[in-house]
């Protein structure tokens, strides 16, 4: 009895994930209701499989920036997205949801995808203010192979303002001198 309502639940699941394949010939003759549902699951096995193959994975979610007030800590975050070639990710590390990249999330990950296997090296920075805002520059070494390519980063927040949104008082990209 287990068997048959576990074949029956396993071909309704399978019948809402796919169209359902034309019946094959289910006719069974048997001595008893065990051989029977043997017999049935024998037949509903070619037509309704357990597995198939795996669709397409979509790509993850990209990783919202770290909300931390320290702008070290965003810049190694932004560094490890790089690294692990989380584009989506590194891209939101640009002020207005990465627009200020300058670049679309698509020509962003096609810049950025060139390299093969990026690393950083990076060093402590300074914070300075200015304007309202303030901002932090950090010396960084972009690895890519034999590749090493030095300049900074500049991060910038807006300094807690009245009514300052969540976008502006998070550190964000503001310029970097460094390129794929």
């Amino acid at each position: 009895m287990k068997r048959a309502v576990l074949l029956l639940a396993v071909t309704a699941l399978a019948a809402c994930s796919r169209p359902a394949p034309e019946e094959p010939d289910t006719t069974v003759l048997a001595s008893s209701a065990a051989e029977a549902a043997d017999a049935a699951s024998a037949a509903v096995a070619p037509a309704a499989p357990l597995a198939s193959a795996p669709a397409a994975a979509p790509a993850p979610a990209p990783t919202p920036p770290s909300e931390s007030r320290d702008p070290a800590k965003v810049v190694v975050a932004w560094a490890k997205a790089i690294s692990l070639t989380d584009w989506g990710s590194a891209y939101l590390y640009w002020g207005d949801h990465g627009a200020r990249s300058g670049f679309t999330a698509a020509q962003f990950a096609a810049k950025w995808g060139k390299l093969a296997n990026p690393e950083f090296e990076l060093q402590a920075g300074d914070t300075e203010g200015g304007a309202g805002s303030l901002y932090y520059t950090a010396p960084i070494v972009l690895i890519d192979g034999k590749r090493h390519v030095r300049g900074e980063v500049v991060l910038r927040r807006v300094n807690d303002v009245d009514g300052a949104s969540a976008e502006q008082l998070r550190w964000h990209i503001e310029s970097l001198t460094v390129a794929p």
